[in-house]
């Protein structure tokens, strides 16, 4: 089965690693666990009997044929179709359950805004992604890939880099290496309505990443709230704490 570029695969069948993949998932028999991309079902295989439910969403129609052939007592949960039009509520009700995938380079940021959508069903997330996307996701203040992603993701979970794969092992090799992460939420539930501010805040501020923030806090506050805030407006955008801009968000809140 060959990778097809237009869906942005790249295969990972070393054995050895998958094992220690699904050793840093930590799979119990009571877990139901969404596949994103189950491709060849190399990963799959070591999840699906370990775990109390699975299913795998594949976009690919030949990789589906394949998938339900690899495994024909499993058939009914292997689903085509595109996971950012996918409702969860289509394959587990009412139950919470973890997600995990080698997801595609070029669709990481849409995949994780639709984790965002379900983050209350959602118990934690297991993500193999592209090394320079996944040191943004697990940005601080103090690194230097910190940027506007790491705020937000920082703000919804613990992100935990578990494990660097190099590239060659990926068939076919991509120009980069992976990282393995898990995103672990840090709420019960989303305050959509802070979300919503912190967002505006962080977009305000890093688009004028380069310049102390005292130039951009305008685009979101009015004068007056300035005086309001205990940090130091000389400051550059990747230089505040996640603490930090949500100081600054609920101030945004109040102006609104």
């Amino acid at each position: 089965m060959q990778a097809k570029k237009r869906f942005g695969q790249n295969f990972l069948t070393d054995k050895k690693i998958l094992e220690d993949l699904v050793s840093l998932i930590n799979v119990s028999n009571q877990d139901k666990f969404l596949e994103i991309g189950p491709g060849k079902g190399d990963l799959t295989e070591n999840l699906i009997s370990l775990c109390d439910a699975y299913f795998g969403v594949e976009v690919d129609k030949d990789l589906l044929v394949f998938l339900r052939n690899k495994f024909p007592e499993n058939k009914k949960a292997f689903i085509n179709g595109d996971i950012l039009k996918l409702h969860p509520s289509k394959i587990y009700s009412s139950n919470k359950f973890r997600v995990v995938g080698n997801i595609p380079y070029n669709i990481s940021s849409p995949i994780l805004d639709w984790c965002e959508k379900y983050y209350e069903k959602i118990h934690d997330i297991h993500f193999m992604l592209q090394k320079e996307f996944a040191l943004r996701c697990a940005g601080s203040e103090v690194t230097s890939s910190y940027g506007r992603l790491s705020v937000i993701c920082n703000y919804l979970y613990e992100v935990t880099i578990l494990k660097e794969v190099s590239k060659d092992f990926f068939n076919p090799i991509p120009k980069v290496d992976s990282l393995f992460v898990r995103f672990s939420p840090k709420k019960k539930e989303i305050d959509q309505k802070e979300l919503s501010s912190l967002k505006q805040v962080t977009r305000a501020l890093f688009n004028k990443k380069r310049k102390k923030i005292s130039n951009s806090l305008e685009d979101v506050l009015q004068k007056e709230s300035f005086n309001k805030l205990d940090l130091n407006l000389n400051l550059r955008p990747d230089e505040l704490s996640l603490g930090e801009y949500l100081q600054i968000s609920s101030l945004v809140k109040d102006d609104g």
